[in-house]
């Protein structure tokens, strides 16, 4: 699907025709592209056919003086602060619930249902299991030969050596995401303050630019960047991140895309739905000729790393053989999980039984082993937790669910014309120039609230109506409806079906649902496409609404960068760049004017 001109600029307008300098032409090796996340930054020129991936953390080496214990920002989401016995009854009891729902399933085209292998039966397997040792693998010997496992001498670290840090390991050192479930990771402990935060980014995305893309930081006058943003985003955020970029970093100028838009020009499509399942979250939004609906947008805190504690959990119930996995404090083992789960994880009820798998792993004396393992309906049932969030409270029972809010909700002190000073501005404005006869006129047409109404308005809450009849009448919901009863997130499905039913008009609404785009480090699980397509369905039945969902035929984790990078260079995205001395003069105001994005 081509897009046309006008629908690929910030608001759909024709720019004005006014005079100016002549534009220099668009360069792409010339332009960086950043993606970052909670778990892995995204990185490369336009020109590039794939980006970098790398983690986005940084570990500074302690002083051996200090006498504060280290600060370690988990690889993957705390488990739930609750009597890990209790938690264990209470998982215990909804995989049974979800166990149950698996056997009614068919395996196959001749209406068979599933047989699947108890959990007592691949534990006997499981448990006698032992450790194999193994040499190291080519590529890491290789590797041996020209640098130590892990830089004991460098005051930071990143990417794969950070990766490589047992628990033993991280003790000498303070390990920062900046990024947290879809936002900035700010918090009251150590390096949590939105400055220390702001230096986390710089120095992260200091590496990345000259180790690895080899670009020398004083050479960035030369350079242009365009940085990929959430959909539900904070706008005093999104301004420190433009200060970064321009002042600090000294990128020559750049714009702002969100990340649902750029997934779209990515897949090449005008419209449609974006489900983006990350690491340690969920995002959906309604994209229409090139603009994200404010309403449709929705954040939900779970992702693939609460998916791997869920993994972690069930094939501890089947006897584990690596007993000594510590998630939380070895960076190894936090990512083996994150390796298992993409090797393991599907979600085709056509395949059932005991599969035997092997994974490897480098112990922290250097020795590499070797373990093999039984694994049945455990690969099928932790991706199923996006559908049952019920086995997703192991992470925390109450989630936060984060809708766009408006620029009366974010206050920003440095932002001068922000909208109370709009308001304010209007009324006092409105108020010079009205007449008493419009104030009559005014005070006229508003209705006062009499005990009556109250009385109807009290009576249209009683009446009993469940949310999925809310939706498929067309109602509109409250932004706490993405929860249920017992305060728990609803199911990716509900979810998308909420986001969708917020557009606008029923022909906004069958174009969603003929189109939903899945993109995403964790939507690469297989089956994921057929499962959600299969549930929406089901929920529409009788309805007349088709459902189409699909992924882009490339990484799901790289669409939303490689759509900015396509963005970058087209000839409507002019109009986009905010250069470094704009910025300096006029801050925000240009944000509100140019951002491809309602501010």
């Amino acid at each position: 699907c081509r897009r046309s001109r006008a629908s690929s600029t910030s608001s759909g307008r024709q720019p004005q025709q006014r005079k100016q300098q002549p534009v220099q032409p668009v360069d792409a090796p010339k332009i960086i592209v950043l993606h970052p996340g909670s778990q892995h930054l995204r990185i490369g020129r336009a020109s590039d056919l794939n980006p970098l991936t790398l983690l986005h953390a940084v570990a500074y080496r302690r002083n051996q003086l200090e006498g504060d214990w280290p600060y370690h920002d988990p690889l993957l989401p705390a488990m739930d602060h609750i009597n890990p016995a209790r938690l264990q009854v209470e998982f215990e009891e909804q995989r049974l619930a979800v166990s149950r729902i698996l056997q009614h399933c068919v395996s196959d085209g001749q209406s068979r249902l599933r047989v699947a292998t108890p959990p007592q039966q691949l534990a006997n397997f499981n448990r006698s299991s032992l450790a194999e040792k193994i040499p190291p693998p080519p590529e890491v010997a290789h590797l041996a030969n020209e640098q130590p496992w892990l830089d004991r001498r460098a005051k930071a670290l990143f990417d794969e050596q950070i990766l490589r840090m047992s628990s033993f390991d991280a003790r000498g050192y303070d390990i920062h995401f900046p990024m947290q479930r879809g936002e900035l990771n700010l918090h009251k402990q150590k390096g949590g303050s939105l400055q220390a935060t702001m230096q986390h980014l710089e120095r992260i995305w200091s590496y990345a630019l000259e180790v690895r893309l080899k670009i020398p930081l004083r050479e960035l006058h030369t350079h242009s960047a365009v940085l990929v943003v959430n959909d539900v985003f904070v706008r005093r955020h999104l301004r420190e991140l433009m200060t970064l970029l321009l002042t600090r970093l000294g990128f020559r100028r750049c714009f702002l895309v969100q990340d649902s838009v750029s997934a779209t020009y990515g897949a090449g499509i005008g419209y449609g739905c974006v489900v983006d399942i990350g690491a340690q979250k969920t995002s959906i939004a309604c994209i229409e000729d090139g603009i994200s609906q404010q309403d449709a947008r929705v954040r939900l805190n779970y992702g693939g790393g609460d998916i791997n504690q869920v993994l972690l959990m069930l094939l501890r119930k089947c006897g584990f053989p690596y007993r000594e996995c510590n998630v939380q404090d070895s960076y190894v083992d936090a990512h083996l999980m994150d390796d298992l789960k993409e090797r393991f994880c599907h979600l085709n009820a056509s395949i059932c039984g005991a599969q035997e798998k092997h994974f490897t792993l480098r112990k922290h004396n250097g020795q590499w082993v070797r373990y093999t393992l039984q694994v049945g309906d455990e690969a099928i049932m932790a991706p199923m937790s996006l559908f049952h969030p019920e086995l997703l409270s192991i992470t925390g029972r109450r989630r936060g669910v984060f809708t766009q809010q408006t620029s009366q909700e974010q206050y920003d002190c440095e932002d001068c014309f922000d909208a109370e000073y709009l308001k304010e501005t209007a009324r006092k404005n409105g108020a010079r120039n009205a007449d008493t006869s419009a104030a009559a006129t005014k005070a006229a047409n508003q209705a006062p609230v009499t005990a009556d109404s109250e009385e109807a308005a009290v009576a249209e809450q009683n009446e009993p109506k469940t949310q999925m009849q809310q939706l498929l009448q067309g109602q509109s919901t409250p932004n706490n409806s993405y929860l249920n009863a017992l305060g728990q997130v609803v199911p990716l499905d509900h979810a998308v079906i909420l986001s969708i039913h917020r557009c606008a008009s029923l022909e906004s609404k069958r174009k969603m649902f003929s189109s939903i785009l899945l993109v995403g480090s964790s939507a690469k699980i297989p089956g994921l496409t057929a499962w959600l397509e299969g549930r929406l369905g089901h929920h529409l039945q009788g309805t007349g609404l088709e459902v189409n969902v699909f992924t882009k035929g490339m990484d799901a984790g790289m669409v939303a960068w490689k759509g900015a990078a396509i963005m970058s260079v087209l000839e409507s995205a002019r109009e986009l760049w905010i250069s470094q001395p704009d910025w300096e003069r006029h801050g925000l105001r240009l944000l509100r004017e140019r951002s491809p994005f309602l501010w």
